[in-house]
Order: C-alpha cells, then sequence, then structure tokens
C-alpha cells in the first residue's frame, strides 16, 4: 500500500470512536431525562388515583359510622348506650343490622386503618362473643388529631359518657404523607338520636 492508498483509505466516511462515545452519551442523557419524566409522571397519576380512592373510602366510613353512632342506645343488659370516649377509640351499643338486637361496636384507629369491631350479645346478652372486625378507611393519618371528639348539651368537650350529644368525627387521609403533604379531611358531626337534650 502507498501513500496515496492510505491517504485515500483514512478519507472513506465513518465514525471515529470518540464520536461514537460522545453520541451514546448524549442519547444516554436524553432516555435518563425522558425515563424521569415518564416515572414522575406515572407515580403522580398513580398518587392521585390512590388518594382519590382512600377518600371515597373514609367518606363511606364516615355514613355508616354517622348512622350507626346516631343509633346508639342501652345495650341488651341494660349498660348505658356509650362505653369508651376516647381520641381514638369510640364503643358504643346500637342495633346496627336491624334484628332488634343491640350489638357492641367499637371504632379505633390501628396504625392507618380505621377498623370497626362488632359484638353480638350472645345467648347470655353478655357480649363475651369474639368480635368480629371490619377495615373501613385506611391511610387515616390521625395519629396527632383526634378522630372523635365528644361534646355536651352546651358544646363543651364532655368527660364522661353520660354527658355526650354531639359527636365530632374527622378523618385525615393521605396515602403518601412523606412526599405529599396535603392532606384531604372528611369531618362530620353526629347527634345522638335517643340521648337528645337541648341539641
Amino acid at each position: 500500500m502507498n501513500i496515496a492508498q492510505f491517504i485515500k483509505k483514512t478519507k472513506e466516511p465513518g465514525f471515529t470512536l470518540v464520536e461514537v462515545l460522545v453520541v451514546v452519551a448524549i442519547l444516554s442523557t436524553i432516555s435518563a431525562l425522558t425515563l424521569s419524566f415518564v416515572v414522575t409522571g406515572f407515580k403522580a397519576t398513580r398518587f392521585e388515583a390512590e388518594q382519590a380512592e382512600a377518600i371515597a373510602q373514609a367518606r363511606n366510613a364516615m355514613s355508616i359510622m354517622k348512622k350507626e353512632i346516631r343509633g346508639a342506645n342501652s345495650s341488651e343488659q341494660g349498660s348505658y348506650a356509650l362505653d369508651t370516649i376516647e381520641e381514638q377509640e369510640f364503643v358504643f351499643y346500637a342495633d346496627i343490622d336491624a334484628d332488634d338486637l343491640y350489638e357492641k361496636v367499637r371504632y379505633y384507629l390501628d396504625d392507618l386503618d380505621l377498623i370497626k369491631e362488632v359484638t353480638e350479645p350472645g345467648a347470655l346478652n353478655d357480649y363475651s362473643g369474639a368480635p368480629a372486625s371490619t377495615t373501613m378507611a385506611q391511610f387515616v393519618n390521625n395519629q396527632e388529631e383526634n378522630i372523635f371528639t365528644f361534646y355536651n348539651s352546651n358544646y363543651n368537650i364532655a368527660s364522661t359518657t353520660n354527658e355526650v350529644r354531639l359527636i365530632n368525627i374527622n378523618l385525615k387521609i393521605n396515602v403518601t404523607p412523606e412526599t405529599a403533604p396535603k392532606d384531604v379531611y372528611v369531618e362530620s358531626d353526629v347527634t345522638l338520636r335517643n340521648l337528645k337534650s337541648n341539641l
């Protein structure tokens, strides 16, 4: 091979190693940016769907709770209608399944789940049987806030069960509070139908 042939051969079209590496680096950067954008969009869409589902679940739970709490009444043994009044736990008696028997109903927060426990009166009306549990709502972030606030007939905070005439229920819903800090509150007041006085 003479010099003329060598010069002609080196002028043939093609890419150098440096050019190939630059193109690969540019394409990799574009791909990474595109993938990041797609993943962010997917996460946002998933969050919105999960948040909407959690809010709908909380609203449905609120509707059920209001109906059941409104009908609180004496137990089958004549115990007072309200058993326990705490910030995140409420126990009462009500005929929630329209069978003319008053079940013992307990609502409480277990981590991020709002749980309902129902205990049937049983043959001896002593509520000694095992309760049936249902998860009413998820992603309930009320660890630092009341779910239940109890008021007397003067709209002051009630300190004992026999003072309670109105109950405020407040569920704070957020699927991912650490990354999307917009909380949604599902809130309502319930008057105890069978214990009314001055309300």
